[in-house]
Parts: structure tokens; sequence; C-alpha cells
């Protein structure tokens, strides 16, 4: 096809402290194979040289006049640089990187392909993880076939035909319509863990999505990522309740699902997700800077559905009704049954 007559594609890309990674990022995205780009980098105000990186390779690269450097006005992280990124973008379609990742050469085209083909709001592909040290590949998450869901709350029934996850978490290596971000008014929240806030606002709007087997996104593990923090043994406070905040976000919101058939599900979700952040804050009890409360792990466990609402569920009700119990009970007994529920299934 000719690439002239090809959709722009807007690649965002939050930048903070990435200087021994950046270029390799930035590359593989100027390298793509489909050349109707604009490559929105988001200064988030880091303290080392990764913009001068970026710089360079804008004055040195043939495609480099495809990059646009946005500044933040201070260190705001990387839900308000994606968001910057969805309010700068002129593409038709608006795809996220990590600064420290890397995508494959076809990643654009064979996505872009199966959107247009479809007519997708979404187009989610395989991604891997590459060890920084060793250079080990190893599965991050997969799908199987290609598959194409279509049809009214079809993706959000294919989200919650279960408990596990069926979709990646990740914002990352998902080629979204900018339109159907912008028609929803999606954003990403200011908050640690904004990708699963974000994924459990935008599913359920979904009308048509595409998952795809190929391997596209290459995740870069590395220690002293924010992924890989778990290992220190002084843990800043600030960052469990950070967490905590944004699943405040994430239970406020289930309510505009209430009258959608897979409410009872997205609930179950919802909860299994926040009770591994209360098991997570419960393993690290010790190794936080300040003392984290019994009111707030079990202010963490609080439902989204009433009692009424839960006895109406037609799945996993009893499943419901216990994370109710521990939403109600007195702290210290919520905190104490929520610690032995966390052994009894590995979680602590």
């Amino acid at each position: 096809m000719d690439n002239q007559n090809l959709p722009l594609v807007s690649i965002g890309m939050p930048v903070y402290n990435v200087a021994p990674y950046v270029e390799k990022s930035v590359l593989s995205v100027l390298n793509q194979t489909y050349k109707q780009l604009e490559i929105l980098i988001v200064d988030d105000c880091g303290t080392d040289n990764s913009i001068d990186i970026i710089r360079d390779l804008v004055a040195s690269h043939a495609r480099g006049n495809c990059i646009k450097i946005l500044r933040q006005p201070q260190n705001m992280g990387p839900g308000e640089g994606r968001n910057r990124a969805i309010k700068e973008a002129t593409g038709e379609f608006i795809y996220f990187i990590d600064s420290d990742d890397f995508i494959e050469p076809e990643t654009i085209s064979i996505m872009v392909e199966q959107a247009e083909s479809h007519g997708a709001d979404v187009v989610i592909a395989t991604m891997r993880s590459v060890d920084y040290e060793t250079g080990m590949i190893t599965p991050a998450f997969t799908y199987s076939k290609l598959e194409v869901i279509s049809g009214h709350d079809a993706f959000a029934h294919k989200v919650c035909s279960n408990l596990h996850w069926n979709i990646g978490i990740t914002s990352c290596n998902t080629l979204f319509n900018l339109n159907f971000l912008r028609k929803n008014k999606l954003l990403f929240a200011a908050r640690k863990d904004e990708d699963a806030l974000f994924l459990s606002d935008y599913y359920s709007e979904v009308e048509c999505a595409v998952l795809m087997p190929d391997i596209t996104y290459n995740y870069l593990s590395r220690r002293g990522s924010i992924m890989g923090a778990q290992a220190r043994n002084n843990i800043p406070i600030s960052e469990i309740r950070e967490r905590f905040r944004t699943d405040v976000l994430m239970t406020e919101r289930c309510r505009r699902l209430k009258c959608r058939s897979f409410y009872d599900v997205h609930c179950s979700r919802v909860m299994k997700h926040k009770f591994r952040a209360v098991c997570v804050a419960l393993r690290h009890r010790r190794k936080f800077t300040d003392y984290l409360s019994d009111m707030e792990i079990r202010q963490e466990i609080r439902h989204p559905a009433t009692f009424k609402e839960i006895m109406m569920f037609k799945r996993y009700r009893c499943f419901n009704l216990l994370f109710y119990i521990l939403g109600i009970l007195p702290p210290f007994f919520s905190v104490k049954l929520s610690f032995f529920i966390g052994k009894f299934i590995r979680w602590i």
C-alpha cells in the first residue's frame, strides 16, 4: 500500500530518567516499517540526559522530524504523560510505549492493518519480557490466535468470562483509535497502577477489539524499575497509600456498570485486584517507612456493590459476599481474617 494513503499514528512515550535505555526505545519506533508516524516524547522533567539523547536523534536520524518533544510543567508521572499525548495527538490512532522498552519493526504496520480491516477501537498484540542483564526472553502476555471480538458488550464479556486476566493489563502494546478515547473521555489517573484503572475504565466501552498472537513488544525487565520495586527493604508508605487511592477510584467507577450484564464479574475482578493489594500491604507491612493502620487496610477491601445487589449476582455471589463481609467487619478482625485468607491462598 502507498504509505501516503495510510492513517497517521501517534506514538506516546513519557520519558523520565531512562538514559541507558531510551535511545534503543526511540530507535525502535523511528525504524518502523510504517512511515505515517508522529512520535510524541513527553519530557517528564527528569534529571539525567535522556532528552539530550532524543534531541541528538532528532538531528541525526533521517526520520527525526517525526519527533515532537512536549515538556511537562513538572514531574507528573507516566499517567499524566500519556494524557498529554492523547491531548496533543493528531493521528487517527495512538500507541503507547514505555521509554525503556522497544518494539518490533513491523509492530505498527500489522496493528494498523487489523484496525483498518475491522474498524477496531483497540488492537492488542502479544508481548514478551527481556531481562536487561542476561538477555533472557520469557513470555509476558500471549494470545494464542487472531481473534476479532465485535458487538455491544462482546469484548466486556470476553474480559469478564472469568476472574483470570484474559487480556494484558498494560496500556502499552495496544493500538487505540484516538476518537474512541476522546469520545468516551478516557484518560489515565495520575496514580500508581494507573494501567489497571485505565483498563477497568475502557474495556466496557469497546465495540470491536482485535487480539493478535504476533509478538510486537519487548518489555525490559530490570532492577530498579517501578515493576521491580518489591525487593526493597525500606518502602515509602506513600507508595501503598497511592495504590489504595487509585483503587478508591476503581471502586467508585464500578457504579456506572451496575445495570450491565457483566457487573457481577466486574465487581469480582475489582475485589480480586484490591485484595491482592491488601496482601502486598500485609506482606510488606514492616518494611513501610510509616505505620499502615488496620483502618486503611480495611478501607481497601470496601466492596463497590450493596448487599442487595450482591444477592442478585448470578456469578461469584459467595466470592463477593466474602469481601463484602471483610469490608464491614471491625478493622482489627478484617485485617486478621484477610491475613489468614492471604496465607491460605499463598498471596502472603
